[in-house]
């Protein structure tokens, strides 16, 4: 189910960058999550130079947003953003002010992975 969405300037990570930053928000997730690896999915967007902004200024803002069920404490979602925030900033380089990190959540409910509706997150004990 977790699904990472990750923006970036072009040039700004290589494939290589995107395969190691890939492993490692795989990794992370599912040790914190305690979710099996392949529930887990990745995506990357480039966008031009020229089409990315901060502040109403041309910027290499770079983005992060990872798609999860709801039901998990504000403590856990904090540390999560806390995790990532220092992953992307280093795999990105760039500063505090060009970076966004968000977390969406939708109802287990309301997600399917392998053909099956999701489970409450309280389940997987």
């Amino acid at each position: 189910m977790p699904l990472y969405t990750l923006v970036t300037q072009k040039g700004t990570l290589d494939r290589q960058a995107k395969a190691h930053l890939a492993r490692q928000l795989t990794s992370f997730h599912s040790a914190y999550a305690g979710v099996p690896e392949n529930w887990i999915h990745v995506v990357f967007h480039d966008f031009q130079p020229g089409d990315g902004f901060t502040a109403g200024e041309e910027a290499p803002a770079a983005a992060l947003t990872v798609l999860i069920r709801s039901g998990r404490s504000s403590e856990y979602k904090k540390g999560m953003l806390t995790e990532l925030w220092k992953m992307f900033q280093t795999a990105t380089s760039a500063p505090d002010d060009q970076i966004v990190i968000g977390i969406q959540e939708v109802s287990p409910s309301q997600a399917m992975e392998m053909g099956q509706v999701m489970p409450e997150v309280e389940e997987e004990k």
